[in-house]
């Protein structure tokens, strides 16, 4: 077979500029977390205190973990979540405010999430990605959120997830093919529309 046709590797494409990405290193690290499962497991975390006015959050995002070693301590990233002014004003607010919805947040990180994962597994498969833009919907019914519906009725709370991906550059047709399940390997994707049972875990303590 001819070099030219060989999947190229971390060695030949170091140098290589992709999408702000050297091509040969990141293939060197796809290589390593191959190789130490264990050491390239990530643990992402994040924390939201209520405010004091209803349904209004601020979260915090800062350190990590990689393969259980503390990383980010210096990391501090803000997001303030609320509703549209429109509901809070229907909803009986006295002040009304505008920020994002927690499921917008979501959403939004499903987005660049997918976008990621396409431009990632494009760079390791040497394909020509040239963008990619998402959008996604989720109707979603309030009925169980206020009481009206009891928790056994959790699958109804959701309607069809819409994702819409836009991938720019000229590809051939098998390249199409391998780009369109690119998106099933996003971590988030996987993390909205996979079941994962979990029990909270609440703890009470007395207000100061």
């Amino acid at each position: 077979m001819p070099t030219d046709e060989l999947q190229p590797t971390a060695e030949r494409r170091t140098g290589e500029i992709e999408h702000g990405v050297d091509a040969g290193k990141h293939l060197e690290f796809i290589d390593w977390v191959e190789a130490n499962p264990d050491e390239a497991m990530l643990e992402f975390r994040a924390s939201g205190v209520a405010e004091e006015i209803a349904n209004r959050t601020t979260a915090t995002i800062g350190d990590w973990a990689l393969g259980g070693d503390e990383m980010g301590d210096v990391r501090e990233h803000t997001l303030e979540f609320g509703l549209p002014p429109e509901l809070e004003e229907a909803m009986g607010y006295v002040e009304s405010t505008d920020r994002h919805e927690a499921i917008e947040g979501a959403l939004a990180g499903l987005t660049a999430c997918i976008n990621g994962t396409i431009v990632y597994n494009a760079i390791r498969e040497g394909i020509d990605v040239e963008g990619v833009a998402t959008t996604v919907r989720a109707p979603v019914d309030l009925r169980m959120l206020f009481g009206i519906h009891d928790i056994d009725r959790a699958h109804d709370m959701y309607g069809e997830l819409e994702i819409d991906v836009e991938v720019m550059g000229d590809l051939t047709p098998e390249e199409k093919i391998a780009v369109r399940n690119y998106p099933k390997r996003s971590p988030v994707y996987n993390l909205v529309t996979l079941e994962h049972p979990n029990v909270p875990n609440v703890d009470f303590t007395t207000a100061a």
